[in-house]
């Protein structure tokens, strides 16, 4: 243990599923032990109709991040998972990802979501530990500022609403996966986000025992901040909007680290791409880092975004300027070292 370059690190990270795969994809040459939990609330489309069938909380973010960890990610199995079915002569069915169906049919065949899952990460071989945050079939629900109520995912996350003033879930005392809640226990790093603020990160913290988990644990906790608002969630918010609406949810002295990318290294051409989508390049002032700072939680601004050509496409999604996974995994290797010194 003198050695900290030889240490056991355990790494933890919450979220939705892009955003946690491309830190968990980053990590794994840093990190002895990998762990992501997934948010379960999502209702889209593809996701919703499965939840349907099967009365289960959402696959989509967990097919995503299963298919992305497996492996050989480019396995027949793994690109089977992410196959969308093109079905014009049955709507329900079209553009739905394989993989949902099936875990939605592991789902019916075992009783058991949390059993479904680990059943697909055995089946791709993972190279990381992949946990849905709950295996309750729950809903994400809202309290907007005008006083109207969303209930349902999709509806907590419709544009050109009023803002949202609370969250909470549907039922309200839904249990966190014990499984999450012992991995956190045992961390020595616990990452939350980046991801969809409102319908990804906060959601899964929602969950009843989760935030508790998160005050008792040694771990170092930071949160990695998206790098541009979301239209529908985020619209307006900066980077210290950001910090301090996770503070107001955890509670003081929770959250240590904020880590925050520059985004220096993106061209104007490609931030005037997405902003023009209503996704706008988060660039903390210096007295945001300060009111950063005064919350108790120390900001770490680094390069960390992942460097495009422009923008990509995505089926039924907006994209987004992500992290850079090599970038992230190094960033959160220092906070893991830093702890043991």
């Amino acid at each position: 243990m003198n050695n900290p370059e030889s240490w056991p690190r355990k790494l933890v990270v919450i979220g939705g599923g892009g955003g946690v795969s491309q830190v968990l994809l980053g990590a794994r040459t840093s990190f002895a032990m990998l762990t992501g939990v997934i948010a379960v609330t999502d209702t889209g489309r593809s996701t919703g109709t499965a939840r349907a069938i099967a009365a289960m909380p959402a696959p989509g973010d967990l097919r995503n991040t299963l298919a992305a960890l497996a492996h050989d990610p480019d396995s027949r199995l793994a690109r089977l998972m992410q196959h969308r079915l093109s079905s014009s002569a049955v709507p329900a069915l079209d553009g739905m990802a394989f993989g949902n169906l099936m875990i939605a049919a592991l789902t019916q065949l075992t009783g058991d979501f949390g059993a479904a899952i680990t059943t697909v990460s055995e089946l791709l071989d993972c190279t990381a530990q992949i946990l849905p945050i709950s295996t309750v079939n729950t809903q994400l629900c809202a309290e907007r500022e005008d006083g109207s109520l969303a209930e349902d995912e999709l509806a907590v996350r419709a544009p050109n609403q009023a803002p949202i003033r609370r969250l909470y879930l549907s039922p309200a005392d839904a249990p966190a996966n014990p499984a999450v809640l012992e991995a956190i226990a045992e961390a020595d790093v616990v990452a939350i986000g980046p991801g969809s603020f409102f319908t990804s990160v906060l959601a899964t913290l929602l969950f009843n025992g989760l935030i508790a988990a998160l005050r008792q644990t040694r771990a170092t906790v930071v949160f990695i901040c998206n790098s541009t608002t979301q239209p529908g969630q985020t619209d307006g918010f900066t980077v210290l909007d950001h910090v301090r609406r996770l503070v107001d949810l955890l509670g003081p002295g929770t959250l240590d680290t904020a880590l925050i990318s520059r985004g220096e290294q993106i061209s104007p051409h490609v931030v005037a791409q997405y902003a023009a989508d209503g996704l706008h390049l988060l660039r903390p002032s210096a007295d945001e880092l300060t009111a950063i700072g005064t919350l108790g939680v120390t900001p770490l601004v680094r390069d960390l975004a992942e460097v495009t050509e422009g923008k990509r496409t995505l089926w039924n999604k907006q994209d987004t300027i992500r992290h850079d996974p090599t970038l992230m995994g190094l960033a959160l290797l220092q906070l893991a070292l830093e702890r043991v010194r």
